[in-house]
């Protein structure tokens, strides 16, 4: 275990009143005992609250940026909100623990049949088993909705894939794919499988479903055989032979008449066979000589019939090579004959080789032409101007027939391709669609989960709440001794209810009925006292602070609940550090003389501070409230105006107004008259109460009564003024109601006026509190 003190307390950066705040080191280092006196809204109870926030590391505490000085162990150390280890020693008790740990079960407040909880456990388990039930009301019905709803969705998309698949099995229930023939083998998981796979998959869908579903459902097309099967002679072999023949020379002799008429030399050729054996011209009668028959003869001698004959043949090759072309063209497949898609490419390489054929064919052409004239006047040697082309094949057109022929040979495996790509077309358009509902399905899934998660949690944590284990502190014997030692009587008694987490309050021995505000705090104190003790709270020694221990309590009790705290904190050592906090007047006067008489005999020594607000300039900015934590006088002489609260105020008025310079700046102005509202009429109040007993508790009949006292029409009118300005304020606002540069002459007055009433009386207070009568009216003048 380690020892830990608050030492200072430095910095405060955001927090409520404290707005970048710092001690500005006016305070004396913290000891183990700490009293603190601040009146309503100086800061005290803020102080106590960031203090807690911190020990319950809630978000307010991050803001705060609290930088504390600590002895840890005797090593100083700096702690921030955020410093582990040491906020778990800190127990704070103040208005938020007495709402934490103390609650009856009625809804509308204490009544004569109420349990009183008590314990933070207890208190906190009890409020959570009711927020949880009420939870689980609430969303019982909107949980059951929400599967309704999540399973009508997730319906749509079933029903929407099983329609998809329908699509689908119309589509290709005649491919080869036996997946695809009924609804009963390919089914909506089928598309669900895809949409949940892969989509890249659905860039090879198809771009034609039409053309993609002929091919699926279609059989396969025909081979076709018809393609010409010989070759062609090549154009260069032709103009070779051709030309050989064109160019060969006759070694007759030739008749100038013949040779220079081919057509007439043709002719008579073709007489001499008819005329062989006649001796008669069969066309003019006339005679045919012996000589005439040898010229003839010597004309169209063997060479002429020689190079005629192989003319002939050339020419009925050529004749046979015209042919072959006209059935290569004629053996080329139609668009019909072949797979559609192939079409485009077999027009394409049909029309290439339709052209070859054709410039083939006039070439041949060209080459007879010659050869004919050639023959017919062998001893001519006719002009060339032949156009060299290529010889025609049908590769081009093989090469769309193979494609045919190989995908006919895989027309089943074409099919089931086509197939697929009509399957993946159909699912993809769906895809948008089906992610739109499958994600409204999920949402709503996922919500109707979350709030069926939630009811099972729910469940379990009624059941842990409802069979919770903890036991109230203190035990209830404790509780009715103690209050009845706290409270100085015996009225109340505490019972165990029967599950032992509870108090059945008595009062006289009948249900105790509206509790008042200070018998609950008391009770709340007692538990916390008891929860911080020696073997109940586990691990280091405590810092305990107390903040208004005795509000709202009888001013009865109070001496009470003072010693409580004093045996139970300071005689009693098991707490590292004590702080007090209260605004009441009576619980710090017996405090400070507690601990003025026991002196060094206090355990690690005390310190005594007043906590109050003063006006701050921050840089050329306005001035500000900001709480400063001021320590005790150590002067005896001046301790005694802590003999009343009359004799405190009365002194720290008129110090105030001694202290006031006439170069005072605004915020000590205002400082100054922050003391009217409250300081300085609780002043008033108390002498008006002795001076004019008869209007006690009748504030303004008692002004008028003292003002009539006074003949001095300066004081009148400041009186007068402070009256109508501060006469119903009873929260301190200070807004602009008296101009801060009358403050000094304004509570200067009410000096005055105490004086004209009663001038033994103040001398004789100024005496007592050592108040230099003639410094307080120095400047009344």
């Amino acid at each position: 275990m380690t020892k830990a003190t608050i030492t200072r307390i430095r910095k405060v950066h955001d927090y409520r009143v404290f707005q970048r705040w710092t001690d500005d080191r006016r305070a004396n280092n913290f000891a183990r005992v700490n009293l603190l006196y601040g009146t309503n809204g100086s800061g005290k109870s803020t102080l106590a609250s960031l203090l807690r926030s911190c020990a319950a590391s809630d978000a307010a505490a991050a803001r705060a940026q609290l930088e504390l000085a600590a002895s840890i162990d005797g090593i100083e150390s700096t702690v921030t909100h955020a410093t582990e280890g040491f906020w778990s020693r800190v127990q704070v008790f103040n208005a938020e623990y007495v709402r934490e740990n103390l609650r009856f079960d009625d809804s509308q407040g204490p009544r004569s049949d109420s349990l009183l909880t008590l314990g933070k456990a207890n208190v906190d388990a009890e409020l959570e088993l009711a927020e949880v039930e009420r939870r689980r009301a609430e969303i019982e019905p909107k949980a059951a909705e929400a599967r309704v709803a999540a399973k009508t969705a997730e319906a749509e998309v079933e029903r929407r894939m099983t329609e998809v698949a329908g699509h689908i099995v119309d589509d290709l229930r005649s491919s080869p794919v036996a997946t695809y023939r009924g609804t009963n083998t390919y089914t909506r998981r089928n598309v669900r499988n895809l949409l949940a796979g892969d989509r890249t998959g659905f860039d090879s869908a198809s771009t034609d479903v039409a053309a993609d579903r002929g091919l699926a459902t279609s059989s396969a097309p025909r081979s076709y055989t018809a393609l010409f099967g010989g070759s062609l002679t090549s154009v260069d072999e032709i103009l070779r032979e051709s030309q050989a023949l064109l160019k060969a020379d006759v070694t007759s002799r030739p008749l100038d008449q013949l040779a220079e008429n081919a057509t007439g030399a043709e002719w008579v050729q073709r007489g001499l066979q008819l005329h062989e054996h006649e001796t008669e011209c069969l066309f003019c009668g006339n005679e045919i000589s012996p000589e005439r028959r040898a010229a003839l003869a010597a004309h169209f001698d063997r060479s002429v019939t020689d190079l005629q004959a192989r003319i002939d043949t050339q020419l009925a090759h050529l004749k046979e090579c015209r042919q072959s072309a006209t059935k290569l063209a004629d053996s080329m497949p139609r668009d019909g004959d072949l797979y559609p898609d192939l079409a485009g490419a077999l027009r394409t390489a049909r029309s290439e080789v339709q052209d070859r054929v054709d410039r083939y064919q006039r070439v041949v052409s060209e080459v007879e032409g010659l050869l004919n004239a050639k023959r017919s006047n062998p001893f001519a040697v006719p002009e060339q101007d032949l156009t060299k082309t290529d010889t025609p094949t049908l590769r081009a057109v093989a090469e769309v027939v193979a494609t045919h022929e190989t995908r006919r040979l895989a027309h089943e495996k074409e099919a089931s391709a086509a197939a697929r790509r009509v399957e993946l077309s159909r699912v993809r358009v769906f895809a948008d669609e089906y992610d739109r509902l499958a994600s409204l399905a999920r949402e709503l899934s996922e919500k109707a989960t979350s709030l069926e998660d939630e009811l099972r949690e729910l469940g379990q944590r009624i059941i842990t709440l409802s069979n919770l284990d903890a036991d109230p502190v203190p035990q209830a014997a404790e509780l009715t001794a103690s209050v009845a030692r706290l409270l100085g009587r015996s009225e109340l008694a505490f019972t165990p209810s029967d599950d032992g987490k509870q108090y059945r309050i008595e009062r006289s021995g009948f249900p105790a009925t509206h509790l008042s505000e200070g018998e609950r705090t008391a009770i709340a104190l007692l538990h916390f006292l008891a929860s911080i003790r020696e073997g109940v709270l586990a691990g280091d020694a405590p810092i305990v602070v107390i903040d208004d221990p005795v509000s709202s309590m009888d001013e009865g009790i109070l001496f009470g609940i003072s010693s409580f705290l004093w045996s139970a904190l300071v005689e009693h050592t098991y707490a590292s550090q004590v702080f007090l906090l209260t605004h009441n007047f009576e619980l710090f006067r017996q405090w400070v003389v507690q601990l003025e008489g026991a002196g060094r005999h206090v355990l690690g020594g005390y310190t005594i501070h007043e906590i109050r607000m003063r006006h701050r300039r921050a840089g050329s900015a306005a001035p500000r409230r900001a709480p400063e934590l001021d320590p005790w006088t150590s002067d005896p002489r001046q301790s005694s105006r802590l003999r009343s609260l009359y004799h405190f105020l009365f002194a720290r008025v008129a110090t105030s107004v001694i202290d006031a310079k006439p170069d005072l700046s605004l915020a000590a102005r205002m400082d100054l008259l922050a003391l009217a509202p409250n300081a300085a009429r609780k002043m008033l109040e108390a002498f008006l109460s002795f001076r004019f007993p008869q209007h006690i508790g009748k504030f303004h009949l008692g002004m008028k009564a003292a003002i009539d006292a006074v003949d001095d029409t300066n004081i009148r009118t400041h009186v007068e003024r402070y009256l109508h300005a501060y006469s119903h304020n009873e929260e301190g606002n200070v807004s602009a109601m008296i101009d801060p540069s009358e403050a000094t002459v304004v509570l200067r007055s009410l000096f005055l006026l105490i004086r004209a009433n009663d001038p033994k009386h103040l001398s004789a207070m100024c005496e007592a509190l050592g108040i230099d009568e003639s410094e307080l009216f120095a400047l009344s003048s």
